[in-house]
Parts: structure tokens; sequence; C-alpha cells
């Protein structure tokens, strides 16, 4: 059955064989950790051995350096984006690659910022590189997809006179609303940690032109809590998007299995929850059989299926990922047919390329 898929990082989707095909370009012979360490026997020029290496990474998680190990193995695929053309071939690579998986639409997203740490440009010219990417997917095959841009929260908001990367509220989301279109959206993401520390209503200053231009906004909210009490993003941080920010979805929103409140809001708004199962088990904030995907889709939530960070977590598909998590949370074929509906309902597009995904999707394509 045909998948959409509204929440994936970029870097952390790149293919095995991408980053090969890359390393090879820039003669990279070393896979390195984003604090600088060599992993041992892990060769970069080869797709095999980078799964393993991912495998490795994914079989920790439960160690006392399981974070850390995950956070780190981020430098092997911004190792390989060091120039503005690496960063558009890798967006037109992993979309047509999505496409080709069976997923209808595919939105990425990542931090201009991020990309600087190999590549020295500026944050446009990275921003523009990475929405050029999506645009040339589907202007060379046909491979719908979106950018969402999006900064650490924790590096949001700082003093005036700081520089841009310590208040990238600000710098993105007047990257975003320069590079939005009414024919081609451009979306804008809150991320990082933690969400207490930082909740929303610190960046509804920075964002409000960005709002004002109709950039759609998805935040991470609800994610870093466990059950059952969710203090480490309780369920108010996400009607706090939705009431300060505007947030057209939310990101993972676990601590909604908390709040009927939370939840009758949401979906009053029509705002949208972009649930990534796997991810939320693999960083231990909560288990897939107590997800609360399907009680959302029972109450009516435009609740769609995400991988996340693929590379990291295993499935590389959101076919994958249901397969994944369908005996656990007893979940059905109408159930993903309702995920892939609701995720083209709530994608960041035009109006005509909704239509032309919904009739993609009457079809069977």
């Amino acid at each position: 059955m045909p998948t959409v898929e509204l929440h994936r990082h970029f870097e952390a989707g790149i293919r095995p064989e991408t980053i090969a095909r890359l390393a090879a370009r820039h003669g990279l012979t070393e896979v390195r950790t984003r604090s600088g360490a060599v992993v041992p026997g892990a060769d970069p020029q080869d797709p095999g051995s980078i799964r393993r290496y991912y495998e490795s990474v994914a079989a920790g998680f439960g160690a006392p350096d399981g974070f850390p190990r995950f956070t780190d193995s981020f430098g092997l695929p911004l190792s390989v984006l060091r120039t503005l053309e690496d960063l558009e071939d890798a967006v037109v690579d992993q979309l047509v690659d999505c496409a080709g998986r069976g997923s209808l639409h595919t939105e990425l997203r990542g931090s201009p910022f991020t990309y600087q740490e190999q590549i020295d440009a500026p944050a446009e010219d990275i921003a523009v590189a990475l929405v050029r990417g999506v645009d040339r997917a589907w202007a060379e095959h046909a491979a719908s997809g979106t950018f969402i841009l999006a900064f650490s929260r924790q590096k949001g908001v700082g003093p005036p006179d700081a520089p841009p990367a310590q208040r990238q509220a600000a710098v993105v989301a007047a990257l975003a609303t320069a590079l939005h279109r009414s024919d081609r959206p451009v979306g804008l993401d809150i991320a990082g940690f933690p969400e207490t520390t930082y909740p929303p209503r610190a960046f509804e200053e920075a964002l409000a032109p960005a709002r004002e231009a109709g950039v759609p906004l998805t935040v991470h909210a609800g994610e870093q809590g466990r059950p059952p009490d969710f203090t480490g993003a309780p369920p108010a941080l996400i009607v706090e998007a939705v009431e300060r920010l505007g947030a057209r979805r939310i990101g993972h929103g676990t601590s909604l299995a908390a709040s009927p409140d939370a939840r009758r809001l949401l979906r009053e708004r029509g705002v949208a929850v972009e649930c990534c199962p796997m991810s939320n088990a693999k960083m231990g904030f909560m288990a897939v059989a107590d997800h609360p995907l399907p009680l959302l889709l029972r109450e009516g939530l435009i609740v769609s299926l995400a991988t996340d960070d693929p590379l990291m977590f295993g499935p590389f598909t959101v076919a994958e990922t249901f397969e994944a998590i369908a005996g656990p949370l007893r979940l059905g074929a109408a159930d993903l047919l309702a995920l892939t509906r609701n995720g083209i309902e709530s994608a960041f597009v035009t109006d005509s390329r909704r239509a032309w995904l919904r009739n993609r999707l009457a079809a069977g394509d």
C-alpha cells in the first residue's frame, strides 16, 4: 500500500549507498563520529560496513553510553556532506529512493546550521540548496517532497548581538519565510532538547514573521517524557505549541496519551500528529506496545506514521515501520490506509499537489 512520510530528518535518512558515493567523491576513508573519534573497522565507502556500524549503534541503545553513541553517529552522514552540491544531490537521491519504495510524498527536515559544521557557506545558501533538491526531485523524477527548515530549541533565542548560530529561531524563520512560496511550500520546525527548559512560548516573537507569512509550522513536542506522568514533556507543551505558535502539526506527541483535553484541542483545530513509535521505543521514552497511536486514530485525530531517523533506528520506510509496529499495536491494513490519507491531508503541500496525491492513492500507486 502507498505511504506518506512527514517526519524524517534529512541527514539521518540518507541511504548507506549515498553516503558511500559521497565518501568516495571526497576521498574519505575513515568513519568519524561527531566528536571526532575514529570508528575501527568501519569503511565510509562500503554500504555494508555502514549498515553494520549503525546496527551496532541501534543494538547499544540500552547501554549507559547508548544516547551519546547515537548522537555521535550523526558524524558519518554529516562528514560526507561537504558542498552545496552534496546537499542538493542527497536530497534528490533520498526523495527518489523513498518514492521508489512506495512513499507518495516525503518531507525531509534539517537545520542549515548543522550542515555548516562541514560546509563553509552562509546558512541562506545551504537552505537554498536543500530546497533546490526538492524542486529537482519533482521536476526530474516526479518524486514529491517538501523541505522543512529546522532549528535547535536550545540554540534558538540568544541576545541580539549573539552570532546567528546562537539565535537560530529568528534566522531559520527568516530563511523559511524567504523561501516559502504558495506554489512550493517550505516548512519550519522546532527540534532539540530539553522541551521543558525551552518551551514553545520562548519562540513566539522570533517566529511571528514566519507565521504571518503563512509558513507551515511543526513542533517537536510531547516527545521527551515517559509515562505515566510525562514530566519531561507534558501535554501542556503541545497545547502551548498550538495556541501560542499556531503549529499545524506536532512531532511525536506521545504525552497526548495523558491528556484527553489536549487530544480534544488537536482534533477540534485539525492539528496533525507525526507519530514515530520505533524512535520513541529506541530512545527509551515509550515501548511500542504502549504508544498512543491507536488511541489517536480511534479518537479521530489526524495521525501519520514516520521513521524519524531511519539510518540509526532501523526501518528505512514507513511500510517497514508499520510492519514492525502492527503486531504490538494491533493495527491492520485499514489503519495503514488511514495513516496514509492523514499524511496526505496534513502534508505541507499546495492544494493541487494534495489533489494529485489523493488521486495517486485512489489509483493504488
